[in-house]
């Protein structure tokens, strides 16, 4: 088996060979992004990360209630 190392640019989620190079058709192997710019992280309180996943996941009160306690359980 042999190792192969291109320089790629990606472009709205499409991977294309950067200068020389070029992509094999068919291939797998290992990605490794290197982030141009400091990812931003945002710090937010418990209390509202909870409210943010009670949003996404689409719970009512009652089904808060009811997920609360399964994660309870979950954790014994």
């Amino acid at each position: 088996m042999g190792y192969l190392t291109v320089e790629v640019e990606i472009d709205h989620g499409h991977v294309q060979a950067k200068g020389m190079g070029s992509l094999p058709e068919k291939a797998s192997g290992l990605l490794t992004i290197f982030q141009s710019e400091a990812i931003n992280h945002t710090t937010i309180s418990p209390i509202h990360a909870l409210e943010s996943l009670q949003k996404y996941l689409a719970l009512d009160a009652t089904k808060a209630v009811k997920w609360m306690t399964d994660v309870r359980e979950a954790r014994r």
